[in-house]
């Protein structure tokens, strides 16, 4: 997939945005179940027995309410959400972490977002989720380290939290979170290295931080020890077996090459393009197991101009 601006857009998504931007956001946070279900159909893909639904809104009131975060709201508590088929032609607004958890269904967890100054506008609601995707039970630990007033006690946890998590999305918003606040790469480092060197982790989990580590060279985040960044990426890239997980980190590093090579060149990240062709040369010469390899690194060659 080549780097334009659309997949920039996608990785800054990707890689700042998830449950625990709002959290942050969010004034009250409310999980329950979801009562009084009601399906309305707005759109079909086409008249007659063969269409199936594209557009649709959900009304229904909250059961079993557990306050996550602020203050008790009075009951009932009525909410509404649209949703949308993942066959819809019109791509959905809502961030990519929140498309994966789905539908609301009925009688299933449902958490509510709140903001206002009364604290009773619900600005979003999403499907709770169960086992590895239960959004109630990562809001609450997302809250318990959020509230934290000392930087650095608040960094602590989030490093815990980083080699402690049970979900996979535990991951990503504790390496969010350390990025965002301003956690040292001295600090966050051995992290990535175990999680980049260890079976342990999911696929899913060990692709996103190899982008992780790529998406905040490029914007300069732990600025001396950028070329210390790109070391553990070259070192975890080359020792790579699964070539479906090789493809995924390629992507990334053309992520890096598209930074360094942006015109007019800058000298300041000459350094680092040196370092990431290297890397890549290095690889290719041991020739390629998967033709998918292949193929992508023969793209990112004539597009970045790789000799």
């Amino acid at each position: 997939m080549l780097p334009n601006d659309a997949a920039e857009d996608r990785a800054d998504q990707i890689f700042r945005i998830g449950p625990e931007t709002l959290v942050a956001s969010s004034s009250t946070i409310i999980a329950g179940r979801v009562s009084h279900y009601h399906k309305d159909v707005l759109k079909v893909s086409q008249p007659g027995s063969d269409g199936f639904p594209l557009k649709w809104k959900i009304t229904a009131e909250l059961a079993d309410p557990v306050t996550l975060k602020g203050s008790s709201v009075p009951q009932p508590i009525a909410f509404s959400k649209l949703e949308h088929s993942f066959m819809s032609p019109v791509p959905t607004q809502n961030p990519r972490w929140e498309q994966d958890y789905g539908e609301l269904v009925p009688d299933g967890a449902v958490v509510l977002f709140f903001s206002g100054a009364d604290s009773q506008t619900i600005r979003k609601v999403l499907p709770g989720g169960t086992g590895e995707q239960d959004l109630g039970a990562m809001v609450k630990d997302i809250v318990s380290i959020q509230r934290l007033t000392d930087p650095k006690e608040r960094i602590r946890r989030w490093l815990g939290y980083l080699s402690s998590a049970s979900m996979s999305e535990g991951y990503r918003v504790a390496l969010r979170s350390l990025a965002h606040a301003g956690a040292p790469w001295q600090e966050i480092e051995p992290a990535l290295r175990n999680i980049l060197k260890q079976a342990g982790p999911s696929p899913d989990v060990r692709a996103f931080s190899f982008g992780f580590v790529a998406f905040n060279i490029t914007q300069n985040t732990w600025e001396a020890h950028s070329s210390a960044a790109l070391d553990l990426l070259c070192t975890s890239f080359s020792g790579q077996a699964d070539p479906r997980l090789a493809l995924r980190n390629l992507s990334s590093l053309s992520l890096v090459l598209h930074y360094t090579s942006e015109q007019p060149a800058q000298a300041s990240r000459r350094a680092l393009r040196e370092q990431a062709v290297k890397c890549l040369r290095g690889w290719a010469s041991l020739g390629f197991a998967d033709k998918d390899l292949a193929e992508e690194y023969k793209r990112m060659r004539q597009q970045y101009a790789i000799q």
